[in-house]
């Protein structure tokens, strides 16, 4: 396992970038644990322009609590529109504010070596797949990922087959690190979950009609600090960020 992901298992995480371009006051970006590897080079990106935020990784859920008890964000960026709305309904975002930023695929991934099937069908011998082994994937009762995952597999037929042998994964990086250690034989997770991972594969994509929409809303909040959170915002939906946001798999929403 490679230090980033121990990093990622680590908890919230803060990352700062380089002084404020607005009084001396960085812009705060609450934003969910699966964005940090392409956030990262966004904001060094931004950084670039003269400007500077931090950046604060957890689950949304966590975000929206500890927005809700007063912590100084600037920007939210959710996992998924659910999580979004309960931000709008709490008044913790400025809803005139909202666009949706990107778009990503749900993957099967298994180990380097595998065959790959494209899009993945009723007839998938996920079964043969797992061959008595355990099916790494989040939480769907607390988790989007897991949400999507259960969404999936329910359309597909393969829930009930499989439901006994699903190993919970406290995130989509967490259940890659699973396959990655062979402690599953398989795990479900997001493409850019899989970005430079030199041991898992996508093995193929659940097909987008097979569970919910998977994009990632942005906004300001209803509170904002910092100055220069409005540019902040303009940047992360403007070419140069997207560019990164695209390298590391994502797709720019609509």
């Amino acid at each position: 396992m490679t230090l980033y992901r121990r990093g990622l298992l680590g908890g919230i995480g803060m990352m700062a970038v380089g002084r404020s371009r607005a009084e001396g006051v960085p812009v705060q970006i609450y934003a969910a644990m699966t964005f940090r590897p392409a956030l990262e080079q966004v904001l060094a990106a931004y950084r670039a322009t003269g400007g500077v935020a931090m950046a604060v990784y957890g689950p949304t859920p966590v975000l929206i609590r500890q927005l809700g008890g007063g912590a100084p964000a600037d920007i939210l960026l959710t996992a998924d529109p659910a999580w979004m709305d309960e931000a709008v309904k709490q008044g913790l975002v400025q809803p005139q504010t909202r666009t949706n930023l990107m778009t990503n695929d749900l993957v099967l991934a298994g180990w380097a070596g595998h065959s790959i099937v494209g899009t993945i069908t009723p007839g998938f011998a996920l079964d043969a797949l797992l061959d008595g082994g355990r099916l790494a994937m989040c939480d769907p009762d607390h988790d989007p990922a897991g949400r999507y995952a259960k969404q999936s597999l329910q359309a597909l037929g393969f829930w009930q087959g499989v439901e006994a042998h699903i190993a919970i994964a406290e995130s989509v990086s967490g259940a890659v690190v699973m396959l990655d250690r062979r402690e599953v034989a398989a795990a479900i997770c997001f493409a850019t979950d899989l970005h430079g991972d030199g041991h898992a594969v996508a093995i193929g994509v659940f097909p987008a009609e097979s569970h919910a929409p998977i994009v990632y809303p942005v906004a300001l909040a209803h509170d904002v600090h910092a100055p220069d959170a409005p540019q902040a915002l303009d940047f992360l939906r403007g070419p140069a960020a997207m560019r990164i946001f695209t390298s590391f798999g994502y797709a720019a929403a609509g």
